[in-house]
């Protein structure tokens, strides 16, 4: 996802809504700006309380690859801002 459509979506998302921001393997791949500016956004709305964040492993590493990951975001907080203690 692009860093604009991450923001959107953190901003609008409904309250327990998720999605996933990335594939692949994001320590490998932070060198990449703009998968850099995507992962920083999303670790500040974390860091925020706004977002949760999971990962599931969707590809096996090997001696050749790294593992594959599908990167999610699940909405902790409404639109107005409270947050979810359920």
């Amino acid at each position: 996802m692009k860093e604009q459509d991450i923001q959107k979506w953190i901003t609008n998302a409904e309250l327990n809504e998720s999605i996933i921001y990335h594939t692949g393997h994001l320590a490998e791949e932070r060198d990449k700006i703009e998968i850099r500016k995507m992962a920083n956004i999303v670790l500040i709305a974390a860091q925020q309380k706004k977002i949760d964040l999971f990962q599931n492993k969707i590809k096996e590493g090997n001696s050749e690859h790294q593992p594959i990951y599908d990167y999610i975001a699940k909405k902790l907080t409404t639109k107005k801002g409270l947050t979810n203690f359920l």
